[in-house]
């Protein structure tokens, strides 16, 4: 496992972006009526959001981040690392990261890529965000992170194992190294199995096409039995008890999955948010997309969140992290 430690990075700002068009899953017409009953009651999840098909991920990662510096008061060029975590990009070359760092007019001295990453996207890229701002030669570096994916362009319209679980959105977050660095400390672990690797995965069709497949069972196996102790073995790593943190935020899986890892770590009820029933799996969106429709900054008490995202790959991110942040509104739609 990849255990590690870093003091002084924190979040200041959260945005999320959704498409304004909704599916509901209980007017599906690829299920019967009491298919969608049962389907909804299972996976938790109600409406999904579908990004027209003349649209790219690009499109909503730039209103995301346009949206965040406003909010934050940050200047485009003011970014040291600019990070973009998808696995829908509409092209491989140039990176996603490259195209908006130009069109947003981002200074030359940032540092751009993207990362290849779904469920457990935002928690790799945190981490990767956390490390390369701890290296940095300047106390206040600053970075962007976006994650999210148009994953409804990736699916077969008449896949009924996919279809109603996938949601399009994005978020972007800005994080800052502190000058304070005594003041705060992240923890983090990540994990790859890559014996899953065909469990959710891209397939060419007799028709030569491209969809995406899931493989529900193995998906829902591997996460109950490796989650959990991930986020057990993070806790022992930073000397913390999972008492004090104020909220467990999980990957939007699907329910009966995340249920059965919040039994499994004994963690209340209250203490698990979810956004599924309107937002549906956002893959690497879905967890600050959870956060910005949950968090509310009178009800933190110790102000730790544990954070974990899990499943294609296979492999898990889980961080423990402080969180107090300028802004973090509910999900824009665009």
């Amino acid at each position: 496992m990849a255990l590690s430690k870093f003091v002084g990075p924190e979040i200041r700002g959260v945005v999320n972006v959704v498409p304004h068009h909704t599916e509901d899953n209980l007017e599906l017409e690829l299920l019967a009526p009491e298919e969608r009953h049962a389907l909804v009651a299972h996976t938790g999840i109600r409406f999904r959001k579908i990004a027209p098909r003349q649209h790219s991920v690009q499109h909503y990662f730039e209103k995301a981040v346009e949206t965040l510096l406003h909010k934050i008061s940050w200047n485009a060029s003011e970014i040291d690392v600019f990070i973009c975590v998808t696995q829908s990009p509409e092209m491989v070359i140039p990176a996603v990261s490259c195209r908006i760092h130009g069109n947003l007019n981002m200074g030359k001295q940032t540092l751009c890529f993207d990362i290849n990453s779904g469920c457990s996207g935002f928690v790799y890229g945190l981490n990767t965000v956390y490390a390369l701002l701890s290296g940095l030669g300047k106390k206040n570096g600053k970075a962007i992170l976006c994650c999210g994916d148009l994953s409804t362009h990736l699916i077969e319209p008449n896949d009924k194992s996919v279809r109603p679980i996938f949601s399009d959105g994005v978020a972007a977050v800005a994080i800052e190294n502190s000058v304070d660095e005594a003041s705060n400390a992240s923890f983090f672990n990540l994990e790859t199995d890559g014996s899953g690797q065909h469990a959710i995965e891209m397939q060419t069709t007799f028709k030569n096409e491209n969809f995406m497949r899931l493989n529900g069972i193995d998906v829902f196996n591997y996460s109950v039995r490796s989650v959990p102790q991930n986020i057990t073995d993070l806790f022992q790593f930073a000397g913390i008890s999972p008492e004090t943190v104020d909220l467990f935020v999980f990957h939007q899986a699907n329910k009966l999955i995340n249920e059965s890892i919040r039994k499994k770590l004994n963690v209340p009820a209250e203490k698990v948010p979810y956004s599924l029933y309107d937002y549906g799996n956002t893959a690497s969106a879905s967890i600050p997309m959870t956060i910005a429709t949950d968090w509310k900054r009178d009800s933190m008490n110790s102000g730790w969140l544990l954070l974990s995202g899990f499943g294609v790959g296979f492999s898990i991110g889980s961080a423990l992290v402080h969180f107090n942040p300028l802004s973090c509104d509910g999900p824009i739609e665009f």
